[in-house]
């Protein structure tokens, strides 16, 4: 919420008041490629599946969002296994870097669910983000925003009307402000895995102007791995400058 105030002895006849408006954050720009030594991969089961639980399992009890389990798993995400699947960074030894889980459903369904939302949570059928973890030493090589962008894209290939997520409410800053996206905050935080965090959505709806408009570079990349029949049907205009390679990238499937 933004206040402000006019002092009584602020205003006369002859005066006016002015205000400097705060700076915009300064935008993302065109995030980092992959390392040549890491490629994404979806997990839909396996070995490689119950790598991917053990790596978010052991991160999250480092930093305190859930308790030690035999089986390696987040108990408090086990429940949604089967609506789940894994997109994830691996280096040439098959180890893993970084993840994000896409859970699909309705929001009562979701972990999200578990948040009040307002009226503008949107229809269903959703895709929630959960499990966004990236190894401490591969921060700040683009791994998080390959992640997202795949999340992002599989959504809308499930034909989801919008993206949710339990996220702290600085990342959701980070997302509107840096990336210039179109997240919502939908309902109130409350104390949830370790923190207080914040329910929020990202309409799959093709308004991504002001992404577009204000970060081309980010926006560019994003669509990069979209086909002009995709970017057509979900109604996506890409920025004046389309960098978009003829034939859109693919990513391999671990069963």
């Amino acid at each position: 919420m933004v206040s402000s105030f006019l002092s009584s002895t602020a205003i006369t006849s002859t005066t006016t008041s002015t205000t400097t408006p705060t700076p915009a954050k300064p935008v993302s720009g065109r995030p980092a490629n992959l390392l040549d030594h890491h490629r994404l991969v979806t997990i839909t089961g396996g070995a490689m599946w119950d790598a991917a639980e053990a790596f978010v399992h052991d991160t999250y009890v480092e930093l305190g969002y859930t308790r030690p389990s035999a089986r390696r798993q987040v108990e408090e995400l086990a429940p949604y296994g089967s609506a789940s699947i894994f997109h994830a960074v691996v280096d040439d030894d098959e180890r893993i870097v970084g993840t994000v889980r896409s859970i699909y459903g309705t929001y009562d369904d979701l972990p999200v669910g578990k948040f009040h939302h307002l009226d503008d949570a949107g229809p269903d059928p959703l895709c929630e983000l959960s499990s966004l973890v990236v190894s401490p030493t591969m921060r700040s090589t683009g791994v998080i925003e390959h992640l997202y962008r795949v999340g992002w894209l599989e959504a809308y290939r499930m034909d989801c009307v919008a993206l949710v997520a339990i996220i702290d409410d600085w990342l959701l800053d980070v997302f509107k402000d840096n990336y210039r996206l179109p997240f919502l905050q939908i309902g109130e935080g409350h104390e949830y895995m370790g923190g207080v965090p914040v329910p929020a959505v990202l309409p799959l709806d093709g308004h991504y102007e002001d992404c577009i408009a204000q970060n081309p570079k980010f926006a560019g990349w994003m669509l990069e791995i979209v086909s002009s029949e995709e970017l057509e049907r979900w109604g996506i205009r890409p920025p004046a400058e389309d960098t978009r390679p003829v034939v859109a990238p693919t990513f391999a499937t671990v069963r």
